[in-house]
């Protein structure tokens, strides 16, 4: 990028770099990757190698210079893409042709399977393998799920036959997941969650029963060599979520939304749909607002949450989400904030208050 010194020491300056890093075959896959890299500065890092060292960073908020990546499509945003996926929460980002067989099912097939897999790779590089071709050995999958947020991205219609299961090709539906299958830290509840309102609404959709006989695992289909989903992947927990038994709590709070060093100073209930609260960081002076679901859990539906500093510009994130919206930050150490947001049915909208907090 021919940075100078004093950029360099900008890490908003390195996105075009760390797009080209991720050696993504598509500009929206490369966006994809750097966006989740950016992602994760801000929420912070606490976590352990698989050898078991421990890596710790301090969130960081940064504003990323996406360069000639402005114009990628934004596959976080599904809203903003072409809106003919058969889920409609989820991305589009259509596999080669060669890694899958067009076809009319179920008309030509019946769908009386879903199968369940992990991708060995991240999202970002699953969705990228699957849009390269032609090769060897084809491969793809009707769907993608990301560990940290359960974010979704269609890369074949259910109506074709993906190349993920063998034999259960023509009758199945094939659900990747970020992660690998001997590190258990991948599999996170609110990937279970999304993957289970995905795997529901598939079922739905097609009559299939919601039992281990018709949800099957990779390692699970007859002639598979496969080990996947893997011995920690937790079927227990992932088939209570599909058959709506395993409780409803949003496995997300507002500190964690709005990342380390925000705290609750204020709250609205958003009827039975939701709750929107208003966090402050004493450390920097930014204020915060997210939104949590607590009906829908899983499942994207309409969310918004905003904030605007008096004499300011309004700043709102709204959009179909699974769990919240947010987070909206702004710097507010000495002014009035309006704040608010909606969920279901339901909208807040506050006076301006909390001048100076």
């Amino acid at each position: 990028l021919k940075l100078d010194a004093t950029a360099r020491k900008d890490a908003g300056k390195w996105y075009q770099a760390i797009a080209k890093y991720s050696g993504a075959s598509s500009p929206a896959v490369a966006r994809l990757y750097a966006d989740t890299v950016y992602e994760q500065l801000a929420k912070g890092v606490n976590a352990k190698t698989p050898a078991g060292e421990t890596v710790t960073a301090p969130a960081r908020a940064v504003t990323p210079d996406r360069g000639s990546y402005a114009n990628a499509d934004d596959l976080d945003k599904p809203s903003t893409l072409a809106a003919s996926t058969d889920y409609p929460s989820a991305a589009w980002a259509p596999a080669h042709s060669s890694n899958y067989a067009v076809s009319n099912r179920p008309t030509s097939d019946a769908i009386d399977r879903i199968v369940i897999h992990v991708a060995q790779g991240t999202y970002a590089g699953t969705i990228d393998w699957f849009q390269t071709g032609p090769r060897p050995n084809p491969t793809s999958a009707h769907y993608v799920v990301r560990s940290s947020d359960g974010a979704i991205t269609q890369t074949v219609r259910e109506k074709d036959r993906a190349f993920h299961a063998g034999d259960y090709n023509r009758r199945s539906v094939g659900i990747e997941h970020e992660g690998w299958v001997e590190n258990a830290t991948w599999f996170t509840d609110t990937m279970y969650r999304s993957s289970a309102a995905l795997t529901r609404n598939i079922a739905d959709r097609y009559g299939i029963p919601k039992d281990r006989t018709h949800i099957t695992g990779h390692n699970e289909v007859p002639g598979a060599d496969h080990t996947d989903p893997g011995q920690y992947w937790d079927w227990t927990k992932y088939m209570q979520y599909v058959t709506g038994s395993g409780g409803g709590t949003n496995p997300h709070t507002p500190e964690e939304v709005c990342g380390t060093g925000y705290k609750v100073i204020d709250s609205n209930a958003l009827g039975t749909a939701g709750t929107v609260f208003l966090l402050y960081n004493s450390g920097n002076g930014n204020n915060c607002v997210a939104t949590i679901k607590k009906t829908s859990l899983g499942t994207a539906t309409a969310t918004t949450a905003f904030l605007e500093v008096e004499g300011k510009p309004r700043v709102t994130d709204t959009g179909n989400f699974a769990y919240y919206a947010g987070p909206v930050r702004a710097a507010a150490a000495a002014e009035c904030v309006k704040w608010g947001g909606k969920a279901g049915t339901s909208t807040y909208e506050s006076p301006f208050e909390h001048c100076g907090s």
